[in-house]
């Protein structure tokens, strides 16, 4: 397949602002951004829509319900505390209350197949075992997923009963905080492994973007990231 690397890179240059105007108005995980940038340092990556693992909940007939038969109800992409998880007593059910936890979900486009099997190879040695192309066109490039295997789903309740106590939360907050954290070091861990390898060939046009905004969040890891935002929230919850 022959991509056409002038509509390509349009769609990077797309992308790319798009990612710091969704950072600006809260749509971007922001311990994704030190990957993120990584990526995008490459001539021949750019990255999508992507998510760095959330937890979830949601009224729905299942956990992988989706638009008319689910309703999200909560999401949060850092910790969560059993009084967040008690809110969800309080509220009327109409199908079932699911809690989920999924790990990092990264969708990237690469200008040609080469860059994509280097890429993925790299992933799957950093534990996205999931991973894979899902798209060639000619215009969007060879489209990637990459993605963990990180997950939980467990009900809460139903219409008629609670399949988790009240009195329970505190050990499944406990669960689902740790699988969201292991999510966050798998997370950092692809961050690493690509950082040690990339660029092949530097896309001078981010690199002058980054140094002329001072753009230096890639320097820490994403985990790093992730427990700065951890630890404003609890700042802000105590004061």
């Amino acid at each position: 397949m022959r991509v056409n690397k002038d509509t390509w890179l349009k769609r990077k240059k797309s992308f790319w602002h798009r990612m710091w105007e969704d950072l600006e108005i809260g749509y971007l995980d922001k311990d994704l951004l030190p990957l993120l940038i990584v990526l995008n340092i490459e001539q021949g990556i750019h990255t999508m829509s992507s998510c760095s693992g959330r937890i979830v909940a949601s009224d729905s007939r299942s956990p992988w319900s989706r638009e008319s038969d689910s309703t999200i109800i909560f999401k949060k992409h850092t910790p969560v505390k059993p009084e967040e998880i008690l809110e969800l007593y309080k509220i009327p059910v109409y199908r079932k209350i699911w809690l989920n936890v999924t790990g990092p979900i990264i969708h990237l486009s690469t200008m040609d197949l080469a860059t994509a099997i280097k890429i993925l190879r790299i992933a799957r040695l950093s534990g996205y075992k999931h991973s894979g192309i899902i798209s060639l066109n000619s215009d969007k490039g060879v489209v990637l997923e990459l993605t963990t295997g990180v997950y939980m789903s467990t009900p809460l309740r139903t219409r008629s009963k609670d399949i988790v106590k009240p009195e329970e939360t505190p050990g499944l907050v406990e669960l689902v905080n740790n699988i969201l954290y292991e999510g966050k070091k798998r997370l950092t861990k692809l961050y690493m492994e690509l950082k040690k390898a990339l660029p092949w060939r530097p896309d001078e046009e981010i690199v002058e973007y980054i140094e002329k905004h001072g753009i230096r969040v890639h320097e820490k890891s994403p985990i790093e990231v992730f427990e700065e935002l951890s630890s404003n929230l609890r700042d802000n919850h105590n004061n």
